[in-house]
């Protein structure tokens, strides 16, 4: 008995390592990204670089073939770089294997000049990892952080093509490797993010720097000739910041990550090294250290799954990058598969059918090649490939849609097999074969072993499958195959109430094409059980193509009652008095449409209304049953400017169980071109198969899972309380201004209920842009933050603790502990506004400190504590100011005094807070000339005029040999300000 109860238990380890491994073995090494980057032996495998075509400028094939050119030096550069850069972390790692996509017409382009360029296989546009584009600026070049925290990895990185082909640019290798570093491993910059003067342990000034023995300067970054230091807030001008010196005593040691365009670092921060100049300073208040609370860069790769165990191997082999160049195919090739089983009768197939019709006749590009299957138990080719070349093409292959009923069983993995087979796979050896498979379906497998012999068999494809899991019994193998294809992943619910889910799936799968011939949905709306009117904003991004469309899927016929009206901006209407190529009813899938004339299209408010409803408001039955509204468009392909697209994405994806420390978090950009579009309103919606769950702003404020405030990502949390039910939850996103539009950010699958779940404990969320504003002349010490949401009461703002230590790494480690500053529990705003607090006289007389806060809720649970600030309240004395190189030693001074209180004959260095009072002063300003050396710049200061300027007038000139000056900056209570006398 005991023999046998033995082997039983080896059996089930065995069976569930057996599982692990299976897991774990077809697991993407990053979900969150859609690459297919692989390290094998010390080398990446499969990186995708695209190069964009520019929109309106034909670009000539010798321009074209000397961008390439460039790309693979810089990328070459960019490998031994990075190959040095890891090998001190323990692992050497280096670029092995490249791909360079273009587009079908640069590939024309390419090869009648003579270059061989392959045809894309799994190279796909919208799995690059590098975009190489005309179409983003200088500022917003890089790598597409979206995620909060520390080591997470970006989305994409985007480069300009002048970086690689401008001539005078050498640093173009440093680029690649910066923004790699930034991509795969979600390193940040460990430049400081506020005043990058610090207090040392010692209480000594210094200017910040990646390792506290590096030496620094300070220098104005947009070129001018000083850095400003207010002595009262202890803060430098906007643009100061600390440049690598030269004259460092053991070579140029630095991180990269501080000074990655300096041409001798080639090393990370390193808590290990015994390099003093490599050793972290996790006193500075950078984006590394608020968000990996004062680890390393080389500390953060070593918790990367590429830096896990043994090595694989010694060195990379040597050599350069093995590039190859492919071209996408002219024409793109999709096939709808559509399950017609009994399980989709009556409201079901209705909505499916709305649906796909409308990507039919909308949203699939024209030139594309379209073929349609539906199945029960048996499959049934409703259409061979057509090519979209006119609108007669969409109709025809829409009515054969049209004409589908529901009957039979579920046959998933034929269907898709014979998808597969009519777009030329057929095995290894037509592997070459590319196209998109889109599913819907909203049973489960009922042949057995087919759908699992699918997944298997398409794993080795070119092909992409896209899932679109209609109703909560939809087989869950499905976004199996779509994950081992490199597809998307979508759901839509089955009620009334949500059938917008599966247009928005559906026009979410055209992300691998030309952004001048994606349709653009400006809304997708239900309506109610009456519709009068609605307004809808109509900007400049749509040329072509307008369409308003009304579905009533649940009550066909009822559309002919309808009579539309569509008022433009300029009163001209359209609507159901026009021929029939402007006003379309059609009563056997319940839609109306309206097709504005391109001529006619503009920019504005349009007004789309009933005329029936208006006219008999309580007797018209047309939409007593429910439906929706759907505004769509295109940009014009001529233009020369990118229109305005919405994307938007959820992760994690995949949540095994909710609990109270689950962090869920929807992004969304407005993008034109690559450059982000800021200042808008955006918000999200999360709906379950049967009911709205929840709808929520998204902010880009630096606040709760937002980034970085102002950098046009719009981010927010999911309420992981209303997401305990195994299912899947579908999220979609909708902006209001500056532009209208709406789409799919994906899904949520929650796989078990986690019955301990208590939505009493979800603690607030992370403040991470605590900051400080200090001024010692007008005894103010204002801390600030942005105020996050307390999660178990609505719309609230949780409280605050704020504690503070003289030890950085106690109030990491044990913040709890640490003494209370202050407790904030009235008047605190709402969530997303900024929390001020003036905390002078708290600490007043404690020297320097670091300090946090953590946010409360109601229940007393407390969140993560925020990242940590340094604060000193005592003016800096000559001393301090003369170590960090902003004052020279001089007769006459007091090293022990601060400048305030100094005198120089015939110079003033400073003021006394009452002469500051009575001139109306509210700061005092020094100036550091940018090309003063490191350890002696000069100082020359100078004393008020009695004259007066006119306001605006310019100073009058200093002497040539002035470095630097205490000046005076504010205005006097009478409108004018102080003179600038010559030195």
């Amino acid at each position: 008995i005991v023999l046998i109860i033995v082997k039983m238990k080896i059996v089930s380890l065995a069976f569930l390592v057996h599982l692990f491994i299976l897991g774990h073995l077809h697991r993407p090494v990053r979900s969150q990204q859609d690459t297919d980057l692989q390290l094998q032996s010390g080398q990446f495998q499969r990186l995708l670089i695209f190069v964009e075509d520019r929109r309106g400028v034909q670009k000539t094939a010798s321009e074209l073939l000397r961008l390439i050119k460039e790309i693979k030096v810089g990328f070459n550069a960019a490998s031994r770089l990075l190959q040095n850069l890891t090998a001190a972390v323990g692992r050497p790692m280096r670029l092995g294997s490249a791909s360079v996509l273009v587009s079908a017409r640069l590939g024309r382009e390419l090869r009648t000049a003579g270059l061989r360029v392959g045809d894309a296989r799994w190279q796909r546009r919208n799995r690059a990892d590098f975009v190489v584009t005309h179409d983003v600026d200088a500022d917003t070049e890089g790598s597409v952080a979206m995620e909060i925290g520390c080591g997470k990895p970006g989305k994409k990185v985007v480069m300009q093509d002048a970086s690689f082909t401008n001539d005078s640019n050498s640093i173009v290798h440093r680029k690649v490797a910066l923004f790699f570093s930034q991509y795969r491993w979600g390193l940040l910059n460990e430049q400081p993010v506020g005043s990058p003067i610090e207090t040392g342990p010692d209480g000594e000034l210094r200017v910040s720097a990646c390792s506290a023995e590096l030496r620094v300067r300070l220098a104005a970054a947009d070129g001018s000739s000083t850095c400003e230091f207010d002595v009262n807030s202890r803060r430098t001008s906007r643009g100061c910041a600390p440049k690598l010196s030269e004259s460092q005593p053991d070579g140029p040691l630095a991180s990269f990550m501080f000074a990655p365009f300096h041409r001798a670092v080639n090393r990370f921060c390193d808590a290990r090294s015994k390099e003093p100049q490599l050793q972290h300073n996790g006193m500075v208040d950078s984006l590394m250290n608020r968000q990996c609370d004062g680890l390393s860069a080389a500390e953060v790769l070593r918790n990367h799954r590429d830096f896990w165990g043994t090595p694989d191997g010694t060195r990379p082999a040597p050599g350069d990058i093995s590039f190859d160049i492919v071209a996408e195919k002219s024409n793109r090739r999709v096939v709808v598969v559509m399950d017609t089983s009994g399980s989709m009768s009556g409201l079901r197939i209705a909505m499916m059918i709305s649906a796909v019709n409308q990507f039919l006749l909308e949203i699939i590009e024209d030139g594309s090649e379209c073929a349609l299957i539906s199945f029960t138990n048996r499959h049934s080719v409703l259409s061979n490939f057509v090519s979209i070349q006119s609108r007669r093409d969409r109709e025809r292959l829409s009515s054969l849609v049209s004409s589908l009923h529901a009957n039979g069983g579920t046959c998933i993995g034929g269907a898709v097999s014979a998808a597969a087979s009519m777009l030329g796979y057929h095995g290894p050896a037509s592997a070459s074969a590319t196209g998109q498979i889109i599913l819907l379906s909203d049973g489960v497998e009922g042949c057995p072993g087919r759908l699992n012999s699918m997944i298997s068999f398409l794993a080795h494809s070119s092909l992409e499958v896209v899932s679109i899991r209609y109703g909560d019994k939809a087989d869950s193998r499905m976004d199996r195959l779509a994950e081992v294809t490199g597809g998307q992943k979508f759901f839509g619910g089955t009620s009334i109430a949500d059938s917008s889910g599966l247009r928005l799936a559906l026009g979410a799968t055209t992300t691998a094409i030309d952004e001048s011939k994606r349709t653009l949905t400006l809304t997708s709306e239900e309506i109610g059980s009456r519709f009068v009117r609605r307004r809808f904003n109509v900007d400049e991004s749509v040329r072509r193509d307008l369409v308003f469309r009304v579905t009533v899927p649940s009550n066909t016929g009822a559309v002919t009652q309808l009579r539309l009206l569509l008022n433009a901006p300029s009163g001209r209407e359209f609507g159901y008095r026009n021929r029939s190529d402007i006003y379309e009813a059609n009563a056997a899938i319940g839609t109306v449409a309206i097709r504005v004339p391109d001529s006619q299209i503009q920019k504005g408010i349009w007004i789309l209304r009933d005329e029936a409803s208006e006219s008999q408001p309580e007797s018209h039955p047309s939409t007593r049953a429910g439906g929706s509204i759907v505004v769509t468009g295109r940009s014009s392909e001529d233009s020369v400017e990118a229109p305005v697209v919405l994307t938007a994405e959820v992760h994690p994806s995949i949540v095994q169980r909710i609990s109270e420390e689950t962090k869920i978090a929807v992004f969304a950009q407005l993008l034109r071109g690559h450059t982000p579009v800021r200042g808008g309103r955006l918000y999200a919606s999360v709906r379950s198969d049967s009911n709205l769950v929840a709808s929520f702003d998204l902010m880009d404020n630096g606040a709760g899972a937002d980034l970085k405030a102002g950098d046009g990502t719009y981010s927010a949390y999911l309420p992981v309380a209303e997401l305990n039910e195994p299912r899947d939850f579908s999220v979609s996103v909708k902006s209001l201004s500056p532009v209208s539009r709406v789409t799919s950010a994906g899904k949520v699958t929650v796989r078990y209920r986690n019955p301990s779940f208590n939505r009493q404990l979800v603690p607030p969320p992370k403040v991470i842009d605590f900051r400080v504003t200090v001024n010692t002349l007008n005894n103010s010490a204002v801390l600030m933050w942005t105020a996050v949401e307390d999660p178990t009461v609505k719309n609230a703002s949780a409280k605050y603790e704020i504690r503070y230590s003289s030890s950085r790494e106690q109030l990491i480690k044990n913040f709890s502990t640490c003494p209370i500053l202050t407790v904030l529990s009235e008047g605190l705003g709402a969530p997303g506004s900024t929390v001020q607090l003036n905390a002078f006289h708290q600490l007043a007389g404690r020297g320097a400190v670091f300090v946090a806060v953590s946010g409360v809720s109601a229940l007393n649970i407390s969140g993560p504590q925020s990242n940590l600030i340094g604060v000193d309240l005592t003016p800096p004395s000559v001393t301090q100011l003369t170590h960090i190189g902003l004052l020279p030693v001089g007769d006459g001074m007091d090293a022990t005094e601060p400048p305030s209180r100094l005198s120089v004959p015939g110079l003033i260095v400073g003021v006394t807070a009452s002469v500051a009072a009575a001139a109306g002063l509210a700061y005092l300003s020094m100036v550091l000339h940018r090309g003063a050396s490191w350890a002696q710049p000069a100082l020359l200061t100078k004393a008020a005029d009695t004259g007066t300027k006119k306001q605006g007038e310019a100073p009058k000139s200093q002497s040539s040999n002035s470095v630097s000056a205490v000046r005076y900056a504010d205005e006097l209570f009478d409108g004018s300000t102080l003179p600038t006398p010559a030195i």
